[in-house]
């Protein structure tokens, strides 16, 4: 088996704050559904179902990214999936009645995605992260 290069410091800084960042998002929404739904400008009286239910998909998510710092093949969980919800959160938003805020969790999203693309191929580009 081909040994993957690790990834570079400040791509592991990023990746770091990404996984913690879903994790966190992901605690909240479970521990505090109805609270976490009001902030984020939906109703607070919906099931708490929903909430929780994102909860459990953000910590499954911050897992895998924090696996790329173990594992650089990892990185692409990040890639697809903040691409996915750059798309789908923009398309909520113009389409489908989203509230505000939606917006800004598109841009911070896309803001996150663009910073790891450029910081990853700035060092695979001077040899110093992985994979290829």
């Amino acid at each position: 088996m081909t040994e993957r290069a690790p990834l570079g410091k400040l791509v592991s800084f990023l990746v770091l704050l990404i996984g913690l960042h879903s994790c966190v998002l992901g605690v909240l929404m479970l521990s505090l559904p109805a609270r976490m739904a009001g902030l984020l400008g939906f109703s607070s009286e919906m099931p708490a179902f929903f909430p929780s239910q994102s909860g459990i998909f953000l910590l499954i998510l911050g897992s895998f990214y924090l696996a790329a710092l173990k594992d650089s093949v990892f990185i692409w969980t990040i890639f697809c999936s903040k691409a996915a919800a750059v798309v789908f959160l923009l398309v909520h938003a113009l389409f489908l009645g989203a509230p505000p805020l939606i917006w800004a969790a598109a841009a911070g999203d896309g803001g996150m995605l663009m910073a790891l693309a450029a910081v990853w191929g700035w060092e695979r580009r001077r040899g110093k992260s992985g994979p290829g």
